[in-house]
């Protein structure tokens, strides 16, 4: 039994095309340098405003609560003396407010149209003082009694205490990874705007092209663009894969002992993906694709385990606790809490928090992609031996489902995997953690 539990929030409304993106937002001084939690609530505290062809924006003299940042098009600053300057979007003049100094030192004319970020300085200065307060709570050094006959235990009652006050900030995804989500959520988003946000992240890009020439998606040529992959693989697996890459770029660590343990627990991740992905175009309402994310997600709770006590000086010299223990009492509740945090789908957060469930049986009837992550991580153990307390395939809940809709049995289960492993290798080819 788990020792701690968080309450389910409730899911975000989405946000309006009124508004700026956190992605939009960190292009700009000062809003760049504060936290995530500050941009977050940014996000839903401006206001995006388009002037037409020659018309007024701020008048020389005049004074208001509003910071204006310059998002797209272009202005034209006509200072006292006459001096005229046109500042376009996106180059290093559009950094900073356009206008920030009152009484305002310009007239600003839009030229020849342009969309500005519409924020209240007051709102600014909150969030800005707000994110350097935690940006010094988010470094602070954790220190728990080493001595204590009941490490273990204290160390799992904290760890949710920490989380819960915001003294432990959660891992979270990188950017881009939110805005091509949201973009490819949206019906009205086209091949060419995903390739493009995506293209915002260079690297990011570069293994989107890759996946799409590799085995499991090649088509009759290679392709070279973002677009094209795009186009080629579809809005759905665009949006899983970007998830699976920016999950492994999360991985990383500068302690030894924790980058080493990363790289294992990725490891495993990997190989369980690959299997559940073959396994998943056994099983009808299963998306393959979506059962390779899955593989990561099951195993994500090691993520926020691990950096926690990393940031605990001396709890991994020597042998003071067994850090396995600890990562198999909190990673299904700090994976499931993790997913929520970043509104990630039910089916995924399920996937988390029922990770080697082995009694798992929401539904007697229906497989889902959580039966078939169990099934895989029980398949891996059959060939890797990495958990101590898998049954055999015939005591698993979720493996009896699956036996009894395709008239399984344990052989005949471990052959469909055998057949398989160049597929399997494929796939763990695809998502291999950096060299």
């Amino acid at each position: 039994m788990h020792m701690f539990s968080f309450r389910k929030k409730s899911d975000s409304v989405p946000q309006a095309s009124t508004k700026a993106t956190i992605l939009d937002l960190k292009k700009f001084k000062p809003l760049r340098d504060m936290g995530k939690k500050q941009l977050v609530l940014l996000e839903a505290k401006n206001q995006l405003r388009k002037y037409k062809d020659g018309e007024r924006i701020l008048e020389r003299g005049s004074s208001n609560n509003i910071e204006y940042f310059l998002l797209s098009g272009s202005i034209r600053k006509v200072a006292k003396d006459g001096k005229e300057k046109i500042i376009k979007a996106n180059t290093p003049d559009a950094i900073n407010p356009i206008s920030h100094l009152q009484p305002r030192q310009f007239d600003v004319y839009a030229n020849p149209e342009c969309t500005l970020i519409e924020i209240a300085w007051d709102v600014i200065a909150k969030f800005f003082t707000q994110s350097k307060i935690q940006e010094r709570v988010e470094n602070q050094v954790i220190y728990v009694d080493l001595t204590s006959p009941t490490l273990m235990k204290d160390l799992i009652h904290r760890f949710a205490n920490d989380v819960k006050r915001g003294k432990f900030i959660l891992p979270s995804m990188p950017e881009v990874a939110h805005k091509i989500a949201q973009l490819i959520d949206d019906p009205g988003s086209t091949s060419s705007q995903v390739a493009r946000t995506v293209s915002m992240d260079p690297s990011m890009a570069v293994k989107l092209v890759s996946t799409a020439n590799s085995p499991l998606f090649r088509g009759a040529r290679d392709i070279t663009s973002c677009e094209e992959a795009v186009t080629r693989i579809g809005f759905k697996t665009t949006k899983q894969l970007i998830q699976l890459f920016a999950l492994r770029e999360l991985y990383t660590a500068k302690n030894k002992e924790i980058k080493k343990r990363f790289r294992a627990h990725w490891g495993i991740s990997r190989r369980v993906s690959a299997i559940a992905f073959v396994l998943a175009k056994c099983v009808k309402g299963v998306d393959e694709n979506e059962a390779l994310l899955g593989g990561i997600v099951q195993n994500i709770g090691v993520l926020p385990a691990l950096v926690y006590l990393d940031s605990i000086p001396g709890i991994l010299d020597g042998s003071l606790i067994d850090i396995d223990e600890f990562i198999n009492k909190t990673k299904n509740v700090m994976g499931a809490y993790m997913l929520r945090e970043w509104k990630w789908p039910r089916e995924l957060i399920e996937i988390a928090a029922h990770a080697e469930d082995w009694n798992y049986q929401p539904d007697v009837e229906r497989i889902n992609m959580t039966d078939v992550l169990i099934i895989a991580e029980a398949h891996l153990n059959i060939i890797q031996k990495f958990l101590v307390n898998c049954p055999p395939l015939p005591n698993i809940s979720s493996f009896n489902k699956l036996a009894h809709k395709l008239q399984l049995t344990p052989d005949k289960s471990i052959e469909i995997i055998s057949a398989a492993r160049n597929e399997i290798s494929a796939v763990e080819s695809t998502i291999s953690m950096p060299a």
